[in-house]
């Protein structure tokens, strides 16, 4: 799905439909000076957040991600399932936990949970 943060970046973008059409032009004095900072601003916070409460709005109900989502977010201190999402779409997790999301499987949860011990 990626191989590096810049990947990444484009793979969350993609998924969360980001409009980044204004940040663009906003943040495009960084394009040439620091091409890794341009693309960091390139963020719709708004369509993440969206994207986020479709997410657990789709799996509350189901105790397996919920049990993972607490699982996640103890590496926050925490036990939000929502904190949870939010480390499941970090770099270390996110392919993993998309594919599970759209396909959940037994071997997918154990394997990702194991990946999150």
């Amino acid at each position: 799905m990626y191989s590096n943060n810049q990947e990444y970046r484009v793979a969350i973008r993609k998924y969360f439909n980001m409009d980044v059409s204004n940040l663009e032009i906003e943040y495009a004095y960084l394009k040439n000076e620091d091409p890794e900072s341009y693309d960091e601003s390139l963020y719709d916070e708004n369509a993440m957040s969206l994207g986020m409460e479709r997410i657990y709005e789709n799996t509350k109900a189901d105790k397996r991600f919920l049990q993972l989502y607490i699982l996640a977010a103890g590496r926050f201190l925490s036990e939000d399932p929502e904190t949870g999402i939010c480390v499941l779409l970090t770099y270390d997790f996110f392919g993993d936990f998309i594919q599970l999301y759209e396909n959940p499987t037994d071997e997918g949860f154990s394997k990702l949970s194991s990946k999150l011990s």
